[in-house]
């Protein structure tokens, strides 16, 4: 069976390919069918149980991890949790074996004995490429087998365009992805072309979502009662937090926040004008990233033609959240369209971009910046060379590649990789770092043996200025960098491959 996964901050939701209907998977709990499984972690006598049952015990006040996907964000894969002997990709793993047990064993999916479960899997447009790696091999290790991913909001748009039914003459071009989740938040244009879609720009902030807007609102809490929680009961406050929140509406004036009694917490009231003063300064940030992508859009068009821009298409839990939806529509009026499902419209576009007999064709860009810090002044200072710029995309069907050819001025060369979410005016790595790892390369040819580059001072050489230096980096669909050094004149080269 083909499925598409959206791997959530706080929710995981599966939809699945079926015959031409792409129906959201129900998984059987204890108090009926959800659509969703918590992405959550939790120690049960020291052993990690995962959604539904790691809910309830974080909601007592067990210790555990209340989103995974917002711990992993940062972290490599190999890398442990802070505060727990548990390596990232171990969690991610244990949470998606845990979500492939639940579809076949108590899910309304009808799936054969021994049936594989074929999956599109997706991460947030901004997400760095270890982050793609890890998601990927925590996949695969959990017993799926992946057939593609793609950034979360181009599977908004997919499900866009097949719930609107956008045939391939019709005059809508264009749909701006605004996907607020628990814990990410994207926004990106992408065009439509019948069923060919083709990322254009992205922004987006890797931490900013519904879980912050719990934080206001236990901050919020703790003001009233004079004094915080305390840490043992925080992961349990904020659940408290989060359900009330989801029970808001446009109407609502009052918010309660009522823990259960165990938590020997008393119950508040909090003024609703008040709570979305306080989370403006959340919206506001997203706006202007919105904005920004309206810029990538093709200068002739009119954003106020709705002919050809199809919607600013609200998905991810996030957007429920009155204050997001009135402060988009006081910008964007008419053109703001909240998805029927906005917590399932990404599962349900990958389960379209999944199916084979869809004919969906999705074409992504980079998006994020990639280079490589290199040596300069004979070892004295650093040049950033950006490798791959933001919203670079390559052939269909094809990884990014990128080839440099030079002259070396250097006995070694010292590179070090980083990936980040833009370039200050300088030209030099801004914003959200993650550093690659590092590559020594002897341009000396008498060096290429040495073993202990490291130990080898970088040396000013114009006499090595004959030789021709290639390098060639390809990009790769699931968050591999492939590095290739050359040196073409004397015939060695290394390789590197950057997760």
């Amino acid at each position: 069976m083909r499925i598409g996964i959206d791997f959530g901050t706080t929710r995981t939701v599966v939809a699945s390919a079926d015959g031409g209907r792409y129906p959201v998977a129900a998984f059987e709990g204890a108090e009926g069918f959800h659509s969703w499984v918590p992405t959550m972690a939790a120690l049960d006598e020291g052993r990690w149980v995962y959604g539904e049952r790691a809910a309830e015990l974080l909601q007592r006040g067990g210790p555990g991890v209340r989103s995974i996907k917002r711990a992993l964000g940062a972290l490599a894969p190999e890398q442990p949790v802070p505060g727990f002997d548990v390596t990232a990709l171990e969690l991610a793993t244990g949470f998606l074996a845990e979500l492939r047990e639940a579809l076949v064993e108590r899910s309304n999916l009808e799936l054969a004995a021994g049936e594989p479960l074929e999956a599109m899997i997706a991460v947030p447009a901004n997400s760095s490429s270890r982050q793609r790696f890890l998601t990927l091999e925590a996949a695969r290790r959990a017993g799926f087998e992946v057939v593609g991913m793609i950034n979360e909001p181009s599977a908004a748009a997919v499900e866009f365009a097949f719930r609107s039914a956008l045939s391939p003459r019709s005059p809508k071009r264009y749909v701006v992805v605004y996907d607020l989740g628990g814990g990410t938040f994207d926004t990106s244009a992408v065009s439509l072309d019948g069923r060919r879609f083709d990322l254009l720009a992205s922004e987006g902030i890797a931490r900013l979502g519904g879980d912050d807007v719990d934080s206001i609102l236990l901050d919020a809490w703790e003001a009233e009662r004079g004094e915080p929680v305390g840490e043992a009961l925080r992961i349990a406050a904020l659940e408290v937090c989060r359900r009330a929140k989801e029970g808001l509406t446009a109407q609502s004036r009052r918010l309660l926040l009522d823990p259960p009694a165990e938590l020997g917490l008393e119950p508040c009231v909090l003024d609703v004008g008040a709570v979305y003063d306080a989370c403006d300064a959340l919206v506001e940030p997203t706006l202007a990233l919105l904005d920004d992508v309206f810029a990538a859009l093709p200068a002739d068009l009119d954003p106020e033609d709705a002919r050809q821009l199809g919607a600013v298409y609200l998905v991810g839990g996030g957007v429920a959240f009155p204050a997001v939806q009135r402060a988009l529509r006081k910008r964007h009026g008419r053109k703001v369209m909240l998805a029927p499902e906005s917590h399932a419209a990404t599962a349900v576009g990958l389960a379209v971009a999944a199916d084979p007999d869809a004919g969906v064709l999705v074409r992504e860009a980079t998006t994020r910046y990639f280079g490589v810090w290199r040596e300069g002044e004979g070892g004295r200072e650093t040049v950033f060379d950006p490798i791959l710029r933001k919203d670079q995309m390559g052939a269909e069907g094809s990884p990014l590649v990128i080839q440099r050819a030079y002259h070396p001025a250097h006995s070694v060369g010292h590179l070090r990789f980083v990936e980040c979410t833009r370039l200050d005016a300088e030209g030099r790595p801004s914003g959200d770092l993650a550093p690659f790892g590092e590559l020594r390369f002897p341009y000396d040819p008498a060096l290429r043996e040495r073993g202990d580059l490291a130990a080898v001072p970088v040396q000013r050489r114009p006499d090595l200025g004959d030789q021709i230096i290639v390098e060639r980096y390809s990009y790769t669909a699931d968050g591999r960098i492939e590095v290739q050094i050359e040196n073409r004149t004397h015939a060695y080269r290394r390789e590197l491959v950057l997760r």
